[in-house]
């Protein structure tokens, strides 16, 4: 009889989705085209993929922001701030309730798409617990990318944290543009 409960409920928890897929890869090609697509744009402040003007709650206040008219096609807008001096797009390209081998996984398949897409001419350092104060003591990761050129460039960082504004764990790339002098 035991034996037979341990199946049955086994086989509900399969059957009801308590037990996680694996994760899917990222499609390397797709991705590329919407980054550089992103990252074309980062040069002159996001100005020409700037779609909707929206509101976000951060913190418990509202926040302006812009719906950008490139995403990654996953379900999740990206969102440009409304800044003409620090321009910033903001995508979450994965998340889940807690830190789990999927979310890890997808982070380290978006990060591996990354270095696969980027050209000649950019820096990329990774960062966890181990070389980053803010990090200790977690399992958040962040890849800091930045465009290897004298002068204004464009940098963009993907993490593996706990935001505050999404209230769950996530993926998130985020594009730092270059902005105009005020």
């Amino acid at each position: 009889m035991k034996h037979t409960l341990a199946i049955t409920i086994l086989a509900a928890f399969s059957l009801t989705g308590f037990v996680k897929q694996e994760s899917p890869a990222v499609d390397n090609e797709k991705f590329c085209n919407t980054l550089q697509a992103l990252l074309g744009a980062a040069s002159a402040g996001f100005e020409s993929i700037k779609g909707t003007a929206t509101e976000r709650m951060i913190t418990g206040n509202k926040k302006s922001f812009f719906i950008s008219k490139v995403s990654f096609g996953n379900g999740s807008d990206c969102y440009i701030n409304t800044s003409e001096a620090y321009p910033e797009c903001e995508c979450i390209l994965a998340s889940d309730s807690r830190i789990t081998p999927e979310l890890i996984a997808e982070y380290n398949s978006y990060k591996g798409a990354v270095e696969a897409c980027l050209p000649t001419g950019w820096r990329i350092a990774e960062q966890d617990s181990t070389n980053n104060a803010y990090l200790k003591g977690r399992k958040y990761k962040k890849l800091v990318v930045r465009e290897d050129i004298t002068g204004k460039k464009v940098k963009f960082h993907l993490y593996m944290y706990s935001s505050m504004i999404e209230k769950k764990r996530v993926v998130e790339l985020k594009i730092e543009g270059i902005g105009k002098k005020q």
